[in-house]
């Protein structure tokens, strides 16, 4: 199996060559980063010489059941030789530059996820087999909870019990009984603190922000470091969402 240095190895051109782009573990990302990372992670093969990029999009928020970076995977069969035959090769400079070019086309593809709305319609669009309309649900409430609607969220999650298997937050949903939205806000923003770094790239301090529901003055974004290894939402999946403080 390709490493994550392998891949930070394979990325650096790409990366060094885009300012508005990082690398972290396994991942490329747009940079900088304000409710959703939208990127392509590149998995490894049970062959230790391939790269199996696909895309990623999520939401920042603890892991849940529902697999946090959402998007298809980019199949070798849809290329020519020799990325149909031999998919794209660690020992093989040309197919790794190939394989930066499409990580480079499908992030200026994911440009056009600028809202929450946008990217529940990605999410909606997905044609694959685990995205249930109960998972579909858990974000539209988790979305209209994040836009500041808290009480269509309260309501879409009153509504579908089974969603309270997804969320183990009873903080969470105080806040939306209570229609707190300090404490929403407050919520939010220690979802998005625990679900990446939030060391600057170019000063490595830390930054410290107050989470702004959408549609409200700007302040200021989170940043991902322009490299380094996986944060823990990646490398360590837990069983369902829960209250980070």
């Amino acid at each position: 199996m390709t490493t994550i240095k392998d891949v930070q190895i394979a990325v650096r051109p790409l990366i060094q060559r885009r300012t508005d782009l990082a690398s972290v573990g396994r991942s490329v990302f747009i940079k900088p980063a304000r409710h959703t990372l939208r990127g392509v992670d590149i998995e490894s093969r049970r062959d230790p010489r391939l790269f199996a990029p696909r895309y990623s999009v999520r939401l920042l928020i603890p892991t849940t059941k529902a697999f946090p970076g959402w998007g298809s995977r980019f199949y070798q069969s849809n290329y020519s030789d020799p990325i149909a035959r031999s998919g794209w090769n660690i020992n093989e400079p040309d197919t790794t530059a190939h394989m930066l070019e499409i990580i480079e086309t499908a992030i200026d593809e994911l440009y056009a996820i600028e809202t929450l709305d946008d990217y529940y319609e990605y999410l909606s669009r997905l044609r694959m087999p685990w995205i249930s309309s109960t998972i579909l649900e858990l974000f539209e409430m988790l979305i209209l909870a994040m836009k500041g609607d808290l009480a269509a969220a309260l309501k879409l999650l009153e509504g579908n019990k089974t969603l309270f298997d997804y969320l183990d937050c009873p903080r969470f949903y105080a806040a939306l009984v209570a229609a707190d939205r300090a404490e929403m806000a407050q919520i939010l923003h220690d979802w998005e603190a625990t679900s990446r770094h939030t060391k600057s790239a170019s000063s490595g301090r830390e930054h410290h922000f107050r989470w702004r529901f959408e549609g409200e003055a700007e302040t200021p974004q989170l940043a991902l470091p322009t490299s380094g290894r996986p944060t823990e939402w990646y490398s360590r999946p837990v069983p369902s969402m829960s209250c980070p403080l």
